[in-house]
């Protein structure tokens, strides 16, 4: 399913608003709780994300396709695979982040983080060559636990990549790895461009990267922020060979800069 995250107050479910699991439950009339690849947070977005949930046996997966409502759609149903689960199953994640050093064109309003508007970035030009060299850094298997929240396992973790995209004014961030602490994308976003920014400086942040030595970091807006793809192993991959069926972009992104 895809969904906007600034209509939601994340995917679990809670009594402080609405969430997306609980609105898909409530769409499929199921009591239990669909299982989704891993939780975002409020405001994140999803292109792809992969959900687990029992149904009927009597069920048409095509007829969850018109399933959709208030900043949530479904790209695609099967029948998943024996043994498959959306989150234990899954072998690697990819997000992607916007942000924008200038001015951001209007069709991204409100998806895209605007750099200069953060009270720590104000009035200091952000060099996006050194964003790009810090982030290239960070790619590895590491100790992640100075760029996540504490409240997450510390364990090593692998960045597999990342990429770099310009689009009408907006850079695209994309980062793939085998796993990411809560708020772990996000921080790393938010520490390189502060090194960027000249306000942490190269040696600082090898030690966070080598050593998970702790610093004074920053957390990138959730509204630039989309879980992207998830991957399984072959054999396993209910979605292989749907990737047709499932969108580039996700419908709330501008079409004039797919």
């Amino acid at each position: 399913m895809w969904y906007r995250g600034d209509r939601f107050q994340g995917w679990q479910s809670q009594a402080t608003g609405r969430s997306v699991q609980e609105t898909l439950a409530a769409a499929l009339g199921v009591q239990g709780r669909p299982m989704a690849s891993g939780r975002t947070d409020r405001g994140v977005h999803a292109r792809c994300q992969p959900v687990s949930v029992r149904l009927p046996a009597d069920t048409s997966p095509g007829s969850l396709l018109s399933l959709g409502g208030d900043g949530w759609g479904i790209a695609a149903a099967v029948p998943a695979p024996d043994g498959f689960h959306a989150q234990w199953s899954s072998t690697w994640k990819e997000y992607r982040y916007r942000l924008s050093t200038g001015a951001v064109p209007p069709a991204w309003s409100g998806l895209v983080w605007e750099t200069g508007t953060h009270p720590r970035l104000a009035d200091r030009p952000v060099n996006l060559g050194r964003v790009r060299e810090a982030l290239e850094r960070a790619v590895g298997t590491r100790d992640f636990s100075a760029l996540h929240a504490a409240s997450s396992i510390r364990k090593p973790r692998t960045l597999h990549g990342i990429s770099w995209t310009e689009r009408g004014g907006v850079v695209e961030l994309g980062l793939r790895g085998d796993a990411f602490g809560r708020y772990g994308v996000r921080l790393l976003v938010g520490g390189a461009v502060l090194v960027g920014a000249g306000l942490v400086d190269v040696g600082t942040w090898e030690r966070a990267l080598d050593t998970a030595t702790p610093f004074d970091g920053l957390r990138a807006p959730a509204a630039a922020l989309t879980l992207w793809a998830v991957g399984y192993p072959v054999g396993l991959d209910p979605f292989s060979g749907l990737a047709p069926a499932i969108p580039r972009e996700p419908p709330f992104l501008p079409v004039d800069q797919a």
